[in-house]
């Protein structure tokens, strides 16, 4: 279950931005669900939102924020593979402050897993990690499992005696977390591969043809039952696809003719927005099945609103969504936020740059006197912000003296 996740000095984000998976009113239960930590000492129940939307206008940031979340985690699996004197290239500090090459990046995530809070931070800079920490709360009391500054290490509990090899074998540009999950340290292996099970698609991902290839190679690893639902709900959308199959690791497509006999595609010959939905169909599918996380960027490009309206209520149905799935995405679809939707004022997120130019994250529920509405309607209007500021008539003006001239 993910809580939350911050950055700061990333790209367009100088001072630490903020999204959070925690419901700020408890009292509306729609499109909640709860972890309870049994062995707490205290009542430690553990709430999580299903769904998430960043809006915002062009060059505002929100992909940044997928960004530094996808970038974080692929450095958590990759950090190891550090020869001394390789550059951490998640360091990509904020540009218009030329002091911002010299202070470290913060990345720092929350998650509940069985049922138990885990903080993990770091602080990097070029060449070198300057922070590392992972605590836990078995009994909702905050445990140290390790702390490092620089290559200063401190353990807590669960090592025995493998701490020392671990921390002489783990170099400056290397992650403590990565080296110690290799070494089977339990606790902390548990924790790494939770954080790698978040599926994370960037916009340079989710619209290219090799995530086109998730498709051919996640679909045929469901089982029968799974593998006929996926083609049912492909049906359903309203693709006119009524069939595939894996030919020599290639998928065929079908769709039926005048005399409703099935002919052959190559699944290149689909359109994109076909092809983008028939690919995420199994994640979206797997997600639901497995309680996990997925996070995309531009989710609505090459799909129709209805389309897109339905795969999200797919995870703020709570009968559906019985295991925890949690769905985020960055958008510019105003009709995800239409009152069918039924979503609240803390699931949307809105995302600004200031006159700095440095991008600022908040969700509806942190403006004054904003309740439970008509959102789509406010949004559209400028009541909630994250809309782009356009100098229509200024420009208007100078199109007019251009076209005369």
């Amino acid at each position: 279950m993910f809580l939350n996740f911050r950055v700061s000095n990333f790209r367009s984000i100088n001072e630490t931005a903020e999204l959070s998976m925690i419901p700020s009113d408890l009292k509306n239960p729609a499109n909640i669900f709860m972890k309870i930590n049994h062995n707490a000492t205290k009542n430690k129940d553990y709430y999580a939102l299903t769904s998430a939307a960043i809006y915002g206008p062009n060059a505002s940031g929100k992909s940044n924020i997928i960004k530094a979340l996808r970038e974080f985690v692929d450095y958590i699996k990759s950090s190891t593979d550090n020869k001394p004197n390789d550059p951490i290239l998640l360091f990509n500090p904020f540009k218009l402050n030329n002091a911002n090459i010299k202070i470290p990046s913060l990345f720092s995530i929350d998650m509940v897993i069985d049922n138990i809070l885990y903080t993990y931070s770091i602080e990097v800079v070029r060449d070198e990690i300057i922070k590392e920490s992972l605590y836990f709360f078995p009994k909702g009391i905050s445990v140290k499992i390790f702390e490092r500054k620089k290559q200063q290490f401190n353990k807590g509990n669960g090592y025995e005696g493998i701490f020392e090899v671990i921390k002489q074998r783990t170099n400056e540009n290397q992650l403590f977390l990565g080296k110690a999950a290799s070494e089977n340290v339990e606790i902390i292996k548990r924790f790494y591969q939770k954080i790698l099970s978040i599926n994370i698609y960037t916009t340079e991902l989710f619209h290219s043809h090799s995530f086109n290839k998730l498709f051919s190679n996640l679909v045929f690893k469901f089982n029968e039952k799974g593998t006929s639902l996926i083609k049912s709900l492909i049906k359903k959308l309203d693709t006119q696809v009524v069939d595939f199959e894996e030919r020599d690791d290639v998928i065929k497509t079908f769709h039926l003719d005048n005399k409703m006999q099935k002919i052959e595609f190559d699944f290149e010959e689909e359109s994109s927005g076909t092809q983008r939905l028939v690919s995420f169909i199994p994640l979206v599918l797997l997600a639901l099945r497995t309680g996990s996380v997925i996070v995309v960027d531009e989710f609505e490009r090459s799909l129709h609103p209805d389309i897109a309206q339905y795969i999200l209520g797919f995870f703020n149905d709570l009968e559906v969504n019985k295991f925890g799935a949690q769905f985020i995405f960055a958008t510019h679809d105003v009709t995800l936020l239409s009152l069918e939707n039924n979503l609240r004022r803390d699931q949307i997120n809105l995302v600004e740059k200031n006159e700095k130019g440095e991008t600022e994250l908040y969700s509806v529920s942190d403006i004054k006197g904003i309740r439970e509405g008509n959102f789509e309607k406010w949004y559209l209007e400028g009541r909630l912000g994250g809309l782009p500021n356009i100098a229509k008539e200024t420009f208007r003006d100078e199109l007019i003296d251009f076209i005369n001239s």
